[in-house]
């Protein structure tokens, strides 16, 4: 289960801070049940479908609806979308991939920086949960806000957008003033540490650490304070 978990959180493109806040609401929605089991969906789709699972993303619809969008090579070579309602695992869609025309990037990026003036780090085109073409935009502004942006890829509507201040960021601790802080119970080998933030805008670390009797412990460790927010065994 936290195999395919992990799969998951790693198919969501956890480069970006804008992503973090994903991460952790689709963690604790898996683990609080809220949301079906990958590996269920996936038994249940590949009966249907016989092929290759090539991807697997997590989605929301235009209603606001967990969809897992899971990409197929079918036997026959033809590449299939499925969508898969994650909160019933009722099947929605199966359509092949398509590739729509999409809106020329340099158009679509003028349109949004006239809005938003700044400078691109990041631009990705890719196909929403409903099918739609969209391109997810980092930007710094000149303020110094990094915020991100998903925009329709056709017709350049703003679909969403969030962002960090940097004057937050600077309120941070830095990691190793946030490893000496470590209760001696979770001192060993440091493996993982992500940056993240929760829905009330909260950051915090996420820190695996293998202790020397081989356990390992995954820890939510606010990132102003230093506090440990959350602390559990992890089954490898």
């Amino acid at each position: 289960m936290l195999k395919l978990l992990s799969l998951l959180l790693l198919s969501l493109s956890l480069a970006s801070p804008a992503a973090a806040e994903e991460q952790y609401v689709i963690r604790r929605a898996v683990e609080a049940g809220q949301l079906k089991p990958l590996s269920d969906i996936l038994s249940g789709v590949q009966t249907r479908h016989a092929g290759k699972v090539l991807d697997v993303d997590l989605e929301r619809d235009r209603s606001g609806r967990r969809v897992y969008e899971i990409t197929i090579l079918k036997n026959s070579g033809q590449r299939t979308k499925i969508l898969v309602d994650a909160t019933s695992g009722i099947e929605l869609a199966s359509a092949p991939e398509a590739n729509p025309a999409a809106r020329p990037t340099a158009t679509a990026l003028r349109s949004l920086l006239a809005k938003y003036p700044g400078h691109i780090l990041e631009l990705e085109l890719k196909q929403g949960a409903d099918a739609r073409l969209i391109y997810e935009i980092q930007i710094i502004q000149q303020d110094g806000r990094l915020r991100e942006f998903v925009i329709d890829a056709r017709t350049g509507e703003l679909i969403n957008a969030s962002g960090h201040r940097q004057e937050v960021l600077r309120s941070l601790k830095t990691l190793p003033d946030i490893l000496d802080r470590l209760p001696a119970r979770y001192r060993g080998v440091v493996q993982e540490i992500e940056l993240e933030y929760d829905q009330e805008g909260r950051y915090f670390y996420e820190i695996e650490v293998r202790l020397a009797d081989g356990r390992v412990f995954e820890l939510d460790v606010d990132a102003i304070s230093g506090k440990i927010l959350n602390g559990e065994e992890v089954e490898r």
